[in-house]
């Protein structure tokens, strides 16, 4: 009796020992699956946190660079319209003197020729929008004047007409069609005008690119062949062509 009773307590010793050790068991796997759950979600936290880290950098680098196209745009943007300022001004005097001196316009006729020259230096540098029209209507103004088939006083008209027409084009934006040489050939394409700041075009052959001018101040025309670039080119010709006119606008780096 004494062995059995002996044997049945251990056993139950056992018994009750065991579920105790595989509870602990069961909980060491718990918490080593949490840890390591942790331990993941730390490393990526960190991940995420230096991926954000590298794209605020990223972003800062982006705004410092639109900083620094914006402020060249506005630059340029400000040396034309203190040049045509400029041009305003001197036709105004000029304008004065002729209304002064009506019965003696030809002695101001050397100072409208001098300002021909300083138009036509103007319009042969400027963006290259419609450059031979433009610069047709201020030659026959001076080829009229010299031969004195028109007088000074309409030149003079004719002069500030052109002017005025100069600066709504500084003011417009928008989709024109007209023929440039491109790659050493003549092609009649599509260009989306920004004031006279920016232009871009669209061959036939759905060629993009855009006029950029160089350190001599001569404007090249430069084919855009990146696909994201291509495509902002696309959205700002299609929006004009809509007529949107407010909003944002987003463009190749012509600078």
């Amino acid at each position: 009796m004494k062995l059995r009773d002996a044997l049945i307590a251990n056993s139950l010793v056992i018994f009750l020992l065991m579920p105790n050790q595989s509870f602990a068991q069961g909980e060491s796997k718990v918490l080593s699956s949490l840890a390591q759950k942790i331990v993941d979600l730390r490393s990526e936290v960190e991940n995420l946190n230096t991926e954000n880290n590298a794209r605020k950098e990223e972003m800062r680098g982006e705004l410092k660079s639109l900083t620094t196209r914006k402020a060249a745009l506005e630059a340029q943007i400000q040396a034309q319209q203190l040049s045509v300022k400029q041009s305003v001004e001197r036709l105004g005097t000029i304008k004065n003197e002729l209304t002064k001196s009506s019965g003696n316009s030809d002695a101001l006729k050397p100072l409208i020729l001098s300002e021909i020259v300083k138009i036509k230096a103007w319009v042969s540098k400027s963006l290259p929008f419609q450059r031979q029209k433009r610069m047709k209507v201020i030659s026959d103004i001076d080829k009229n004047l010299q031969a004195g088939t028109i007088t000074a006083q309409k030149a003079m008209g004719s002069l500030w007409a052109f002017i005025e027409d100069e600066l709504r084009l500084g003011r417009e934006n928008g989709v024109h069609r007209q023929t440039l040489v491109i790659d050493g050939q003549e092609n009649l394409v599509n260009v989306a005008k920004l004031g006279m700041i920016a232009m871009f075009y669209q061959t036939t052959d759905n060629k993009y690119g855009y006029a950029k001018k160089d350190s001599a101040g001569v404007y090249q025309f430069i084919n855009i062949t990146d696909k994201a670039q291509v495509e902002l080119v696309v959205n700002l010709m299609q929006g004009l062509k809509k007529q949107i006119r407010s909003g944002a606008y987003t463009i190749p780096n012509i600078l």
